[in-house]
């Protein structure tokens, strides 16, 4: 279901950060498409925009983003976005 070569190493750090940070807040913050990444991340409908409160309406609107960021997305919430090292600011 996830194609590797569709993956994207900048948005996988980009998706772990903005997933622990919607599980530290409670909620997801950012763009439409970020909030409906980090719900999603999280199993948390409950945290989809109020624009697309059903998980498939919000899953066809992050597929606009681009075929990158579903696969992305389908990577990291499979993979142990809780506890892989980030690199720091100066890596």
């Amino acid at each position: 279901m996830i194609n590797p070569k569709l993956v994207s190493p900048t948005l996988v750090l980009k998706f772990t950060q903005l997933a622990r940070l919607a599980a530290i807040e409670e909620c997801s913050i950012g763009s439409t498409t970020e909030r409906i990444v980090a719900a999603l991340i999280n199993g948390r409908a409950d945290w989809l925009p109020e624009d697309y409160p059903d998980p498939l309406d919000a899953i066809k609107r992050l597929h606009r983003g681009g075929p990158d960021w579903w696969h992305t997305m389908l990577y990291v919430h499979g993979s142990d976005w809780r506890d892989r090292d980030l690199p720091g600011p100066c890596s």
